[in-house]
């Protein structure tokens, strides 16, 4: 029988049912709308989507603008934010997983390096440690979301790379607000990813093993969760190089204001969306 992978922000069925039942539950959906409860459920799970891209988006717009010239900062947070977004909303399982064991490493080397340098050291712990419980994952659980990893990274960086187009022109010509450019990128990624992402499912589900599918998976959301220990350290405990004091005090102070706007904005679309359709 032939599998079935998860779709956008929606579970796929776990095998390929009879043309018959599709036609006959195509029928039902088109005659019985979904209810004010599905659609509620709708706006949730996508403003919480949102929410999930701003939070990436704002810290690697600063820290990339601080590294690199500014150019390349709204490309590289649309991309991040888009390809990152996807594989920890898809994996939420491995997610939790990994967040356990990275957060102990990453941790740990915190507090051994006292003031904190950059948050390359962390991102790359968290990734290791990540790849590793990802693998490891991959090969012991055999019905996982992590499967097709590499599809919906390909799908989230070519999306990203897509609306990284509007991210720079918003910076560079019109110099606006950040927080609302992720506002309004967010429902905007949401909506082109689950478009295209089912394509990407279908023709490159099956590049790579499921190990390795695992550690791509594992090594994105340990990078994302030592990159995010790193912003909170520095936050939170106002412990961080000097070079680095002005980005992390940037990053606390519109980074909130961002996840709000953006969870609003996607969860009026992700409404909507459900409003007008009776699946993801």
């Amino acid at each position: 029988m032939q599998v079935w992978y998860k779709k956008g922000f929606g579970q796929w069925p776990t095998k390929q049912p009879d043309p018959k039942t599709i036609m006959h539950t195509q029928d039902d959906r088109e005659h019985h709308p979904p209810a004010g409860h599905e659609i509620f459920l709708f706006g949730v799970i996508w403003a919480f989507v949102g929410a999930l891209y701003a939070a990436l988006f704002m810290p690697v717009f600063e820290v990339v603008r601080h590294v690199w010239p500014l150019w390349t900062a709204p490309i590289c947070a649309a991309v991040v934010a888009t390809a990152g977004g996807a594989l920890v909303y898809s994996s939420s399982q491995l997610a939790m997983l990994v967040a356990i064991f990275s957060n102990f490493a990453v941790f740990g080397y915190l507090l051994y390096s006292g003031a904190f340098a950059s948050p390359l050291a962390p991102t790359v712990i968290g990734a290791a440690i990540g790849a590793l419980v990802g693998a490891l994952y991959g090969l012991g659980v055999k019905e996982s979301r992590i499967y097709s990893a590499e599809a919906k990274l390909l799908a989230g960086l070519i999306v990203g790379f897509a609306v990284s187009i509007v991210s720079l022109v918003w910076i560079l010509v019109f110099d606006a607000s950040l927080p609302i450019l992720a506002a309004v990128l967010a429902p905007l990624t949401g909506l082109l990813y689950v478009k295209v992402v089912d394509g990407f499912i279908k023709r490159f589900s099956d590049i790579f093993p499921a190990f390795l599918d695992g550690a791509i998976a594992g090594a994105v959301i340990g990078g994302f969760i030592g990159f995010g220990l790193w912003v909170m350290g520095g936050i939170v405990l106002q412990k961080t190089a000097p070079e680095w004091e002005v980005t992390i005090a940037i990053i606390g102070e519109t980074t909130p204001i961002a996840v709000a706007a953006a969870s609003v904005s996607t969860g009026i679309l992700g409404t909507l969306y459900g409003a007008l359709r009776s699946r993801f």
